[in-house]
C-alpha cells in the first residue's frame, strides 16, 4: 500500500522573504532561519498556567529534599 507522504514544512525567510523548507539556514540566501518554540502558553488560561508553575515548584522541592 502507498502511504501518504508527510507534507514538507516551509517557512518564510525574514531576510529575503522566500518560502523555503524548514531548516537551520535559508536555501536562497544562506541566512539563519528562526527556530520554532517547542512550547506555547497562548492556549492556556490563568488556572492552567498557575498549575504548571505550581507543579514545577513541587518537582523542584522534591528534588532538593532527596
Amino acid at each position: 500500500m502507498n502511504q501518504p507522504e508527510k507534507p514538507e514544512q516551509t517557512v518564510t525567510c525574514p531576510n529575503c522573504q522566500a518560502v523555503v523548507p524548514a531548516g537551520p539556514l535559508c536555501e536562497n540566501c544562506g541566512q539563519p532561519l528562526p527556530a520554532r518554540k517547542w512550547y506555547s502558553l497562548k492556549g492556556l488560561n490563568a488556572a492552567e498556567i498557575f498549575l504548571l508553575i505550581l507543579g514545577s515548584i513541587m518537582l523542584l522541592v522534591g528534588l532538593v529534599a532527596v
